[in-house]
């Protein structure tokens, strides 16, 4: 049977039709791979909270960054011309606006939120209540003999030693100089030099006091509310093994274990304050600091950079044909 073929083409017999050109598709530019490049600012904001995933968050941003230099280095839009001034250019703009300045606002938005916990800590900073806890959790360790079992004597073993510790910290602080010293102020090493003696110690007082209720409860074998129900049915397995095998001294090291697990349960919320303050402040500045760098540094400032030295490059080779010509 015969088809019937109906041609619709206007393009006369024997000469080929046009075909029209395909539009350049960056391969960078899905979705996903855009996401994944991303992944640079959510790790510097959870490294507080994190700290070996936020290092792994940021292998695909650098994986990302090398393969856009490298496209951009070899493709012109939807041309094949090979340029290194764009290949530099798209460094800088990526470097800027994905990895130095949104990682800057971060790191700003966190060292913001430890004046401001103030507020809601009674007068105590956010680092320097991190620094209170981690002291009187190392404390615990330390913590041997008759001072464990002795309310008064324990109370007063970590008072003594954290006042130890604020004093020492006031000490490093008058004696470094300056450059060490600003360091340390912007890494929050001299927490507990910079805040009132007197409310780190009622702060530090509440918490051991805690602490020695939860100790006595657990000595009673009953369960209390601060502690999770996989810590304590730990302690309850631990300890008549350890008092069995080694004696009451050595079984304490499953107190001391749960009294830790509770401190690092401060230690982690405290910590959520400073990242939430760090993914507040890279969700107000990435627009504008991506436009920033787009509308202002590249024009102003980077691309007349370039201009000027490759017009350098190029005026240093002219010369120096000119100079073998004439030796020749």
């Amino acid at each position: 049977m015969l088809t019937k073929i109906q041609f619709t083409s206007n393009t006369p017999i024997g000469q080929k039709e046009k075909q029209p050109a395909k539009k350049y598709n960056d391969p960078l530019n899905e979705n996903w791979m855009v996401g994944l490049s991303f992944s640079n600012e959510l790790g510097a904001a959870i490294y507080e909270i994190a700290p070996k995933l936020s290092q792994v968050l940021w292998i695909p941003p650098i994986m990302y960054f090398g393969a856009d230099i490298y496209d951009k280095y070899k493709n012109d839009n939807n041309k094949y011309n090979p340029s290194k001034t764009r290949a530099v250019e798209q460094a800088i703009y990526q470097g800027l606006s994905s990895f130095i300045l949104p990682t800057g606002a971060i790191i700003a938005g966190q060292k913001l939120t430890s004046p401001l916990g103030k507020l809601i800590n009674k007068g105590i900073s956010v680092n320097t209540k991190k620094a209170t806890i981690k002291h009187i959790n190392n404390t615990i360790d330390q913590c041997v003999g008759d001072i464990f079992d002795d309310k008064k004597k324990l109370k007063k073993f970590f008072l003594d030693s954290l006042e130890n510790k604020i004093h020492a910290c006031h000490n490093e602080k008058n004696s470094d100089r300056f450059w060490k010293k600003l360091f340390k102020n912007l890494s929050g090493k001299y927490a507990l030099a910079n805040c009132d003696k007197n409310k780190i110690m009622n702060y530090a007082e509440k918490n051991i006091n805690k602490l020695i209720t939860i100790k006595e409860s657990l000595q009673a074998h009953k369960k209390p509310p601060e502690i999770s129900n996989s810590s304590f049915r730990r302690y309850m397995a631990d300890y008549p093994i350890l008092k069995q095998t080694f004696g009451e001294k050595y079984a304490n090291n499953a107190l001391r274990y749960s009294l830790k697990t509770y401190e690092n349960q401060l230690l982690f919320a405290n910590k959520l304050i400073k990242t939430a303050g760090g993914l507040i402040a890279l969700v107000l500045s990435y627009k504008p600091i991506d436009s920033f760098v787009k509308k202002t540094v590249m024009p102003k400032y980077i691309d007349p950079g370039l201009d000027k030295f490759n017009k350098t490059i190029l005026e240093t080779s002219a010369l120096k044909k000119h100079i073998l010509n004439k030796t020749t």
